[in-house]
């Protein structure tokens, strides 16, 4: 399970803008597990994002998905190609409609909709950390491992700043 312990209950947090453009949360209550092998079986290609009935697959190299799911399910696949990745990952949701323009300050890659459509999916950077992100529906998903949580969470606050940023807990 990602949320055994939150890695950001320290956050310190600025005040509640009274506009908010940006809204941050920890996604809890989700696993992660890594699927190698295989030839897709309508997962993602390469940079790629499926929400599934089940959970969400994210492409990560050739042959192998991070696949997160409710946590204390298992993903469909046979167990022998599956790594549980228990506690590894933290997953933030940037939501809001200056959420774009925030996560923009921060990552290197184009988020506009022609180049960073509804399945898209990226592992780069943002502020020295390194990220998975992904669109799930109007929101952007970032997961990072757990010990860069923290850090992440605060460069995605102070990027909200004069965004009307809140933090949801």
């Amino acid at each position: 399970m990602l949320d055994a312990a939150s890695p950001l209950a320290g956050l310190e947090t600025p005040p509640a803008a009274t506009e908010v453009g940006v809204t941050l949360r920890e996604l809890s209550g989700l696993a992660a597990t890594m699927l190698r092998g295989g030839e897709g079986e309508g997962l993602p290609g390469p940079g790629g994002a499926l929400e599934l009935a089940w959970g969400t697959a994210l492409w990560a190299a050739p042959g192998q998905w991070l696949l997160l799911h409710a946590s204390g399910t298992v993903p469909p696949f046979p167990a022998a190609r599956l790594t549980p990745l228990h506690g590894a990952r933290c997953v933030l949701e940037v939501a809001g409609p200056r959420a774009a323009e925030a996560l923009a300050t921060l990552l290197p890659i184009d988020l506009g909709p022609r180049a960073f459509g509804p399945q898209a999916a990226a592992a780069t950077v943002a502020a020295h950390v390194p990220v998975t992100v992904w669109r799930s529906g109007e929101a952007f998903r970032v997961s990072c491992y757990r010990s860069f949580a923290l850090s992440l969470a605060e460069a995605l606050l102070a990027a909200g700043r004069g965004r009307g940023v809140r933090f949801l807990r």
